[in-house]
């Protein structure tokens, strides 16, 4: 396959590696605490990992996908960061952490 068809199905060293994870906020989603907790999660967890995500939170659970803000360098060294970073905080239970998986095709 030629580089430009390779690039514009996003395939070969056009991959984008995502990850998905779920977890519930013990507290109250409404309360300031969790407010913290968000603006910690993305300043401490996610941008200090070079990551992006987006996701829901909810009073049953946060559904996200993260991915590298180039998505064709996303890494198990980064996956492991966040999961870490998550199990470490009393106030958060993990329901879910997936594998690095391909953005478009998995």
């Amino acid at each position: 396959m030629k580089k430009r068809l390779r690039k514009k199905y996003r395939v070969g060293e056009f991959r984008e590696l995502c990850f998905e994870f779920s977890f519930e906020y013990k507290g109250d989603v409404e309360s300031p605490e969790c407010e913290q907790f968000l603006h910690a999660f993305v300043s401490e967890c996610v941008e200090a990992n070079g990551l992006s995500c987006e996701g829901n939170l909810t009073n049953d659970a946060c559904n996200v996908i993260a991915k590298a803000e180039d998505p064709r360098t996303t890494n198990e060294q980064q996956r492991l960061a966040v999961k870490t970073w998550l199990e470490g905080r009393s106030d958060v239970e993990v329901k879910s952490f997936g594998e690095l998986t391909d953005a478009w095709y998995d």
